[in-house]
C-alpha cells in the first residue's frame, strides 16, 4: 500500500474521497493517519468560507477577514508587541486573543502574503489531531460486534464535533489536541503527551478553564468515586459563588471583557426556549436541541454507567481515566452555568471524553465481555439515551453539511482557481430539492 501512496495522493487532487479508500484499505495506522489528515486538509482548501468585507456569517468568515484586514502587511515589531499583549492577557489591536490564531494569521497574511492559505493550514492541524483521535478510539473496530446500539453511539461520537469544527479555527482544534494528548499519554505514558495537554490554552484562551479537569486527573490520579460524587453534586448545587469566580477571571483585561460577554445571571427557562422556537418558526429538532434534551440524554448515559458499575468495575485503567476526565469536565460545565460559553463548550468536551471511553470499552474484547448487557437498567437506559439524542443527532448532521464543498466529490482545484463558483453540499441539495435554508 505504501508504494501506492504517491498514486493515491496524486489522485486525491482529482477526487479527494479516494484518500478515504486508501485509508480504509491500509493496515498501517500511521499511513491511515496521514491519508485522513490530507483529506481534512483538502477539505480546508475547498471550505465554503470566503473573504467578506462585511464579516457576516459563521465564525470562519470573521477569522479570515481578520487575516486580510489586519495581518497582511503587518510589521514584525507590531506582531511581537501584540503577541506580548496576548500572552499577558491585555487587550490589543489584534483581532485575536489567542496565540495560535495570531501566529497563524501572521504567517499566512504577513509573512507569506497569502491569506487564502489560512484555512488549509487550520484544517491540517485540526485534521491531524481529529483523525488521530478517531483512529485511536476506533482502533479495535474490526473486533467489535456491530450492533445498532454500538453504531448509534459511534455515529454520535463522530457527529458531536467533526470536520465542521475547522470553521471555528480555535475552540475545537484545542479540544482535539487535548483528547489526542490524553489518549496517547494514558496508553504510552510518554512525557511529550503530558506536555501536549497544556497546549490547548494557547489554541483557545478558554482552555485555561476547560482543560483543568484533564490536569486534575493528570496530577492527582484517577479517583472514580470522588469524581462520581462531584458530578452528582454538580447536578443540584453550584460549587462556587458566581460573583467570586467572575471576579477572579476579570482580574485581567481579556478576562474582564470575556466575563462581560458571557456572564448570565439566571438560566433561561424551558418555556422561554420553546416560545422562542415557536415564534421563530424553528424546526422541532432545532428547538429540542436549544431546549437541551441532549443534556438530559448525557446525564442518563452517565448515571446508567455509574449504576451498573461499568465505570467502576468494567472499564480498564485507560478507559476509566478518560471517563474520569469527561466526568469532571461535565461537572465543570454544570458548575459554570453562569458563564454560558464555558459551560456549553466544556459540555461538548466532556461528552467527547465520555463517549470515547465507552466506545473503547465496547470494542476491547476483555472489557466488552464484562458489560452488563442483560441488566435492564443498562439495556433500556442506553436505548433511551440514543432516543433522546436524536434531535441533537439531526442538528449536528445538518451543521456537518454547512461547509463541505461539492467539489470535495471531484475537481477541488476548480475552486482554487475560481473560488466564486464554490458551493456547499447543503446549498446544492437545497437548490436541487427546491427548499429554503
Amino acid at each position: 500500500m505504501r508504494t501506492k501512496a504517491p498514486v493515491w495522493i496524486a489522485s486525491s487532487f482529482i477526487a479527494p474521497w479516494m484518500l478515504l479508500i486508501a485509508a480504509w484499505q491500509s493496515k498501517s495506522l500511521r499511513y491511515r493517519h496521514w491519508m485522513l489528515t490530507l483529506f481534512v486538509t483538502l477539505y480546508g482548501t475547498t471550505i465554503t468560507i470566503a473573504f467578506d468585507p462585511s464579516g457576516q456569517g459563521p465564525d470562519g468568515v470573521r477569522h479570515l477577514l481578520g487575516v486580510y484586514t489586519h495581518y497582511v502587511g503587518l510589521g514584525f515589531g507590531q506582531f511581537l508587541s501584540e503577541l506580548w499583549q496576548i500572552l499577558t492577557f491585555q487587550e490589543s489591536d489584534a483581532p485575536s486573543k489567542d496565540v495560535y490564531k495570531h501566529l497563524l494569521s501572521y504567517l499566512t497574511g504577513g509573512v507569506l502574503g497569502f491569506p487564502s492559505l489560512f484555512f488549509p493550514i487550520v484544517a491540517f492541524v485540526y485534521g491531524y489531531f481529529f483523525t488521530g483521535s478517531m483512529l485511536h478510539v476506533f482502533r479495535q473496530f474490526g473486533e467489535t460486534k456491530l450492533t445498532y446500539v454500538f453504531l448509534g453511539f459511534a455515529v454520535l461520537f463522530f457527529l458531536v464535533k467533526n470536520i465542521e469544527g475547522v470553521n471555528t479555527v480555535r475552540t475545537w482544534t484545542g479540544m482535539w489536541i487535548l483528547v489526542y494528548a490524553c489518549l496517547k499519554y494514558y496508553e504510552t505514558k510518554k512525557i511529550r503527551y503530558a506536555v501536549l495537554m497544556f497546549v490547548p490554552p494557547f489554541i483557545h484562551l478558554g482552555y485555561f478553564i476547560m482543560a483543568i479537569p484533564a490536569w486534575i486527573v493528570l496530577v492527582v490520579g484517577n479517583k472514580p468515586r470522588v469524581f462520581a460524587i462531584l458530578f452528582v453534586l454538580s447536578s443540584f448545587t453550584t460549587f462556587f459563588n458566581p460573583g467570586t469566580v467572575t471576579e477572579l477571571i476579570a482580574v485581567t483585561e481579556v478576562g474582564e471583557s470575556s466575563v462581560r460577554g458571557y456572564f448570565r445571571e439566571e438560566v433561561v427557562t424551558g418555556e422561554e426556549i420553546l416560545e422562542t422556537g415557536r415564534e421563530a418558526g424553528l424546526r422541532i429538532w432545532l428547538t429540542l436541541e436549544m431546549f437541551g434534551v441532549q443534556k438530559w440524554a448525557l446525564n442518563i448515559f452517565v448515571y446508567v454507567l455509574l449504576l451498573t458499575g461499568v465505570y467502576f468495575s468494567v472499564m480498564n485503567r485507560q478507559q476509566k481515566t478518560l471517563f474520569s476526565v469527561g466526568l469532571l469536565t461535565i461537572t465543570l460545565s454544570n458548575a459554570t452555568w453562569y458563564l454560558y460559553a464555558v459551560s456549553n463548550r466544556s459540555w461538548v468536551v466532556g461528552t467527547i471524553f465520555l463517549l470515547a471511553a465507552y466506545l473503547m470499552a465496547r470494542q476491547n474484547p476483555s472489557t466488552a465481555r464484562r458489560l452488563p448487557n442483560s441488566n435492564p437498567v443498562y439495556k433500556i437506559g442506553l436505548h433511551l439515551v440514543l432516543l433522546l439524542f436524536v434531535p441533537y443527532f439531526i442538528y449536528n448532521l445538518t451543521i456537518l453539511l454547512d461547509f463541505p464543498s461539492v467539489f470535495m466529490f471531484g475537481l477541488p482545484f476548480v475552486v482554487w482557481i475560481f473560488p466564486e463558483v464554490n458551493i456547499s453540499i447543503k446549498e446544492a441539495l437545497q437548490y436541487l430539492l427546491g427548499i429554503g435554508r
